[in-house]
């Protein structure tokens, strides 16, 4: 029987249907805070998002001539990251459907100089416009909890990474030890909103981070999800006291 992702609490329901649908309403939320994105992680995360890319990086890091697809990019770190864990002339293709985004990734990747090594396009993480087996490795970074169908993007992951090659994806988690799990709520759905609303001046945004988080599946039943979709080798790490988990699968050989 096919896991499926659990309905997301009523009230993202109702900011999905005033938006005109989650995909709508995830665009135009990431589009209003695009210019303190990298900012906000920082300060959210106490600088530790960079470590935890670096470590979902390597689980994919890519031999000569190979290339990764990225998927959510936003302003760029993964993919980034990626390419510092990879052979030089390994190549990086991330999308992002929020051009605010976009934009401000391809200014970074510019600025360090890896130009010719990460690409980013804009792109659907949900209808990936890429043929089947495209791809040595595909990525994401706090981006799959946003999509609509859990096991349809995994499935689209799957359809256009080559027989043998890798995912990886790094999204917040559900901390086992209660102590833990009681803090990290407290600090997510309390003072991260307030940090939002006094840096980033979005409020609404940075409410929507804990309440998808707390709607996300944990880190077995997203390993279940990923196995019905067809990767297999899944297993995941949790970094953080479990805050959060990188999951690492494999499309089976031909």
């Amino acid at each position: 029987m096919s896991a499926r992702p659990p309905a997301p609490a009523s009230k993202l329901r109702e900011r999905f249907a005033v938006a005109g649908g989650k995909p709508a309403y995830v665009r135009g939320m990431f589009g209003r805070i695009a210019r303190v994105y990298d900012l906000m992680n920082r300060l959210m995360t106490l600088g530790l998002d960079r470590r935890w890319r670096a470590f979902t990086a390597r689980q994919i890091a890519l031999v000569p001539g190979q290339v990764a697809l990225d998927i959510g990019t936003g302003t760029g770190d993964l993919a980034i990251a990626v390419a510092r864990a990879s052979a030089p002339d390994a190549r990086v293709v991330a999308i992002d459907f929020t051009p605010e985004m976009l934009q401000i990734g391809r200014e970074k990747v510019r600025r360090l100089g890896l130009a010719d090594r990460v690409e980013i396009q804009q792109g659907d993480g949900e209808g990936l416009a890429f043929a089947a087996d495209t791809f040595d490795a595909c990525c994401s970074a706090f981006v799959v909890r946003n999509l609509t169908n859990l096991q349809q993007g995994f499935a689209e992951m799957l359809r256009v990474v080559r027989p043998g090659g890798k995912v990886a994806c790094l999204e917040i988690s559900h901390p086992r030890n209660a102590l833990i799990a009681a803090g990290f709520r407290l600090y997510f759905g309390r003072l991260v909103p307030l940090l939002g609303s006094l840096v980033g001046r979005s409020a609404d945004a940075y409410t929507y981070l804990p309440t998808s988080a707390s709607a996300f599946p944990d880190a077995p039943t997203l390993k279940h999800i990923m196995e019905s979709a067809g990767w297999r080798e899944v297993r995941y790490y949790r970094l953080f006291g479990g805050v959060v988990a990188v999951h690492v699968g494999a499309k089976p050989r031909r």
